[in-house]
């Protein structure tokens, strides 16, 4: 529980209460805070970082809801929106710590120790961030009919809200030391055992008599100690300064008494610190300052307010962002889109703020887990997603108001923070809008021509365009606007517009040789997703396979066999036939049990599923950008509220751990199609390997033929657009498969 300790000193002031006080009260809950928590308790899963996901949270969501309802609390889940400026920064630094500590596991794994590695990963808390399990958090939810709220920005900004008028909605709030620096009248709950029937929780008043400040005082105080938007003060790491570290907020009134509780004269006092460590310390902490002071929230009418609004600067877009109409709001408060859009956009350069050559970036490209900084993963996130990006802001920005069409994002990185480069402005804005004008589909059509068409599968959308007369009626015409269309279009309007920006359908809407090739892949996989058809997102991830052959990325090229975790058995072909083979195994799920995962570890596969999410990600952005820009031209219908389950039914969201890569990885490399044994020991792999995996021959079943219809697309392809040697060793990996599946 180390990570949620947060601030000592804060944390040695928690008082505890009986249950019985929540009673028949709904409680507004941080619910970044409260899968942190979930994360923590046990049974925990100490090797998320080295997979990329978890299997048990689910279970201890849904037991952990039970209890609420079983003491008569409702639990509010205030969800965080969109970044605040500083935020990134924070992210990347406490990102870049968690890989230290993972490397460091890393390496105990590979010196054969265990326990040691094991016990390393699971100290690493700053590793897998939380926003990773909103949708899976906020369909649990749905399906209770419980209901939760996306912040505009932060949660516990939206929380404090609550409290601070009084609100009907929240009889007591739950999250983050954080929320004490907002307007809180009371306590904050920080945990709740059940079993004890037990709330823990901490009373600012208490905290300010204790510290013996005011409000203001203390507001400083906890900008000091470090924010998620703003790095603690850096005399405070300072372990010659400080002696005991972490430090607290204690230490902070110690250090801020001596300046005469005046921030400046303490940046004055400790220049020399400041210099070497953040010269820009003091910017940031006025800028944070002021995001306190400003907050924004969602009033319950449903106004989107900007607290001490009269007191806001004339320059408040210089610490709030460039203002969004509350449409954008909307959508992301239901779920149709997420944040991740919207942040380069509210923090988009101003004319003004480009001219002042601005250091940080209006979207950053965060670390990953495994820390690699590849040729292959610096070229996927410096030239090629960028290009997806660049598409999505494009359909976003040209429905705002003309004053975004002035502004400029740009993007870093988070290996090289000298890196700038220019992701969009109004110079740039390709052709991405002409192409999602030029579509027009009437639901009559597709009735008559497909009468077996499901809306979102992909695999209607696709199989479609290989009818001529259908392709024939796509197009948008000046007499007959695209209007009223229902959540099932919208999907399919959604998924045709995707491929064509992504070039897989052209202008004439007809199939690319790429857009065939994905046509044959999913033709290939339908028997099987047919067969399976509780298994999910097996269509999406085809896309994703092909887009990750498009750049280059899914092929038995670049094995870095310093990551370790590679094929170790048979000739040179064997082990570049099943790098390939489980690398597309990473594109899919290993369905097991709700414990930790006890299996073999693959860093080389992690490091490949890094390059998968950031593609995966991209297109998500522009799913969401072109599901956005059809609400902002008013084509949708909106006469009923379904926009969650609308934004949940694209595709993208689904970002697989590396389990079944790394068990298919592990069985072919334990068979040898000579081995008399071969039936026995493909009986006894799961019991061996992955003892709670609760389908691994199914899985495995799926892995195989989704391998062969990735191969078959690959086969659709003409050497233009991939070299024979490039599908020699696709070929290879085939009747490598065919030997021992």
């Amino acid at each position: 529980m180390e990570a949620l300790l947060e601030d000592a000193y804060i944390n040695s002031q928690v008082a505890s209460y009986p249950v019985s006080m929540l009673e028949d009260h709904a409680i507004a809950v941080d619910a970044t805070y409260y899968l942190h928590l979930q994360l923590d308790s046990q049974p925990s899963e100490p090797l998320l970082s080295a997979l990329g996901g978890v299997t048990g949270i689910q279970s201890r969501i849904e037991n952990d809801l039970n209890q609420w309802q079983a003491n008569n609390v409702t639990p509010f889940f205030i969800f965080d929106g969109q970044n605040l400026k500083g935020q990134d920064e924070v992210n990347i630094r406490r990102a870049r710590e968690g890989i230290a500590q993972t490397d460091r596991a890393w390496e105990q794994y590979f010196n054969g120790q265990a326990d040691a590695a094991v016990q390393s990963f699971g100290e690493n808390t700053n590793a897998f961030h939380p926003h990773n399990f909103y949708r899976l958090l906020q369909g649990i939810l749905k399906e209770r009919k419980l209901h939760f709220l996306v912040a505009p920005f932060n949660a516990a900004a939206q929380i404090a809200s609550f409290d601070m008028t009084d609100s009907d909605q929240a009889g007591g709030v739950m999250g983050s030391v954080e929320l004490l620096m907002y307007p809180i009248n009371d306590c904050v709950i920080r945990s709740i055992d059940w079993e004890t029937r037990t709330v823990r929780a901490v009373s600012k008043t208490h905290l300010l008599s204790v510290l013996n400040v005011n409000d203001h005082t203390f507001v400083d105080l906890m900008l000091m100690a470090g924010t998620s938007f703003l790095p603690a003060f850096p005399a405070l790491t300072d372990g010659n300064i400080i002696k005991n570290q972490p430090s607290n907020i204690n230490d902070a009134l110690n250090i801020l008494r001596v300046a005469r509780k005046d921030v400046t004269q303490v940046c004055i006092t400790f220049a020399d610190t400041l210099k070497a460590q953040d010269p820009n310390w003091l910017d940031k902490y006025r800028k944070a300052r002021m995001l306190v002071d400003h907050f924004t929230y969602i009033k319950e009418n449903g106004e989107i307010t900007v607290h001490n609004y009269d007191t806001l600067t004339q320059d408040n877009y210089e610490y709030l962002g460039l203002s969004l109409p509350p449409e954008m709001f909307h959508y992301l408060n239901t779920g149709l889109i997420g944040p991740r859009i919207l942040n380069p956009i509210t923090h988009a350069f101003t004319q003004a703020e480009a001219s002042k050559k601005q250091t940080s970036a209006s979207m950053e490209v965060l670390p990953t887990l495994d820390g690699t900084v590849s040729p292959e993963y610096r070229k996927l996130v410096t030239q090629q997603t960028p290009q997806i990006k660049e598409a999505a802001l494009s359909l976003v920005v040209a429905r705002l108001h003309r004053a975004f069409l002035h502004s400029t994002v740009t993007m870093g990185v988070w290996f090289d923070r000298d890196f700038k480069r220019k992701l969009w402005d109004f110079k740039n804005q390709g052709p991405y809008l002409e192409q999602w004008k030029s579509w027009r589909v009437s639901a009559e059509v597709i009735e008559k021509l497909f009468p077996d068409f499901v809306h979102g599968s992909i695999f209607s959308e696709v199989l479609a365009l290989e009818k001529p007369e259908f392709v024939a009626t796509t197009f948008s015409q000046k007499d007959k606007k695209v209007k009223n269309l229902s959540p099932d279009l919208i999907k399919s309007f959604s998924i045709w517009r995707f491929l064509h920006i992504r070039g897989y359908v052209d202008n004439k809407h007809e199939l690319t040789s790429w857009g065939k090739a994905l046509s044959q892949a999913l033709t290939a996989l339908q028997p099987t997703a047919k067969r399976y058809w509780k298994v999910p997102h097996l269509y999406e991830s085809i896309i994703v396979a092909l887009e990750l052959v498009r750049f280059d990325l899914l092929n038995a090229k670049n094995k870095h066999e310093e990551l370790r975790g590679l094929p170790m058995h048979g000739s040179e072909d064997d082990q570049l036939s099943l790098l390939l083979i489980s690398r597309c195994a990473c594109l899919l799920k290993l369905r097991h049990e709700s414990y930790g995962y006890t299996g073999p570890l693959s860093k080389s596969l992690l490091a490949f599923r890094s390059l998968a999410s950031e593609v995966r990600a991209a297109d998500r952005d522009l799913v969401e950008a072109i599901l956005a820009s059809t609400f902002m031209a008013a084509q949708a219908d909106r006469r009923k509220d379904a926009n969650w389950e609308l934004g949940n039914s694209l595709p993208f969201h689904f970002d697989p751990d590396v389990s079944l890569g790394i068990a298919v990885k592990t069985f072919f490399d334990e068979i040898n199609p000579n081995d008399p044994e071969m039936a026995k020991k493909k009986k006894n792999f799961p019991s061996s390997y992955i003892p709670y995996a609760t389908a691994f021959p199914e899985d495995l079943e799926i892995a195989c033929e989704f391998f062969k219809a990735i191969y078959a697309g690959i086969k659709a392809l003409p050497q233009s657009e991939l070299l024979a040697n490039d599908q020699a060793v696709w070929e290879k990996a085939a009747k490598y498969l065919e030997a021992r599946a």
